[in-house]
């Protein structure tokens, strides 16, 4: 068993040592670091396309929230900003607070018809939202000139929801234009 166990151990080694030699070799001309940059660029890609689909998908159900004749009655933070590249993630944050009372609201109300779209726009945000940025000492926050959610004015829930539709739009421009 042991025996068997070692020869394996000698066969990967003698593996290593030969793509080591090969791939080394292979980086050292113009068309193997030009292979190597598209395979690094190709594994990107797929992450790009499933944040834009993402996106189209949010969109597609915020639509269907606003053309739904289920309005919720209430006030909502209603995030903005003119600063898209410095506040993007607490415009985001903000957003999915409110669509927690919005999805709260509906657990309230019976028979709310949007609820599944509610989910489903939390589910896809939340997704899209940088790993450890509630955290008061995350690098992305910016707390000199971000708002946070509770300055924002409070809209009705029908502008709640064209507001977060421009937002998202914005964000699927910018993977149009990748």
């Amino acid at each position: 068993m042991q025996k068997t166990h070692l020869r394996s151990i000698c066969l990967h080694y003698q593996q290593y040592l030969i793509l080591k030699r090969h791939f080394l070799s292979f980086l050292n001309n113009a068309t193997g670091i030009t292979i190597f940059i598209l395979c690094c660029i190709s594994a990107y890609l797929p992450g790009i396309e499933a944040e834009k689909r993402t996106w189209e998908a949010v969109i597609a159900d915020l639509r269907e929230i606003k053309n739904t004749s289920d309005s919720i009655d209430a006030c909502l933070y209603t995030a903005y900003t003119d600063k898209p590249d410095e506040c993007e993630v607490q415009v985001m944050e903000c957003f999915l607070l409110e669509l927690k009372v919005i999805s709260h609201e509906c657990e309230i109300r019976k028979g709310c018809k949007i609820k599944q779209y509610v989910r489903s726009v939390l589910a896809n945000v939340k997704a899209n939202l940088p790993k450890n940025t509630s955290l008061p000492t995350s690098p992305n926050r910016n707390k000199i000139t971000c708002k946070q959610c509770e300055e924002y004015e409070e809209r009705n829930f029908i502008k709640f929801i064209e507001t977060f539709e421009e937002f998202a739009q914005r964000k699927l421009k910018f993977f149009y234009k990748i």
